[in-house]
């Protein structure tokens, strides 16, 4: 479990560079062969690699470069390159490329607006990383706008339950808790309470940001 969760400490995912320094090469026509110079190009020609030998994209770099077409808008391009990536990434044997790979599958889903998916998706992770409270706060955010309010209240409250330092999902509970008492006013206003609507008006400002 130790091993686990120190592949999830990537609050914000921490982006790697690559520098690579190349020498600009003259052209050999641009040099006067003279002597042995055109002997030695030719055993150096020999030499040149015939296989492909750029770097391959690390994890880190092609959680990167999807996240930005989610960002994009490009929700459909970067499913198809997720959905090409996850059948060869193991859950056990690299947990950490796994769950970012879940994460922007569920975000991809989300931008095409197939939101019972990524409800899937991060419903899914719960049984696989209980270790972590993240999937169940997103998945809040969804069954919320979904308009399952006792759900996201749950799943909130399963978030903090795994990480009481969670301070996102906390003030995500306490919306959801906002919600739900404004909707308990509202049915007092309709069943005649005196001083309910006053309470519902100043629930609502307050959800409202105001």
């Amino acid at each position: 479990m130790r091993q686990r969760l120190i592949f999830f400490k990537w609050a914000g995912i921490a982006a790697i560079s690559l520098f690579m320094h190349g020498a600009i090469a003259q052209e050999p026509s641009a040099i006067k062969p003279d002597g042995g110079w055109q002997a030695l190009a030719d055993v150096l020609k020999k030499l040149e690699p015939s296989v492909d030998t750029s770097l391959p994209e690390t994890p880190v770099q092609a959680s990167l470069r999807i996240n930005q077409l989610i960002a994009s808008g490009k929700f459909q391009q970067a499913l198809n390159e997720i959905e090409k990536k996850q059948p060869t990434v193991s859950y056990m044997e690299q947990p950490g490329t796994d769950v970012q790979l879940r994460f922007l599958r569920a975000r991809a889903l989300t931008g095409l607006g197939r939101t019972t998916e990524a409800i899937n998706v991060y419903l899914d992770m719960t049984g696989k990383y209980p270790e972590l409270a993240e999937p169940w706060n997103n998945m809040a955010t969804l069954q919320l706008q979904a308009g399952l309010l006792d759900q996201a209240y749950q799943s909130l409250k399963m978030a903090v339950g795994i990480n009481p330092k969670y301070g996102i999902a906390h003030r995500n509970l306490g919306l959801v808790q906002l919600i739900m008492a404004n909707h308990s006013f509202d049915q007092a206003v309709q069943n005649g309470v005196a001083g309910a609507a006053k309470q519902a008006a100043a629930t609502k400002q307050i959800i409202n940001g105001n």
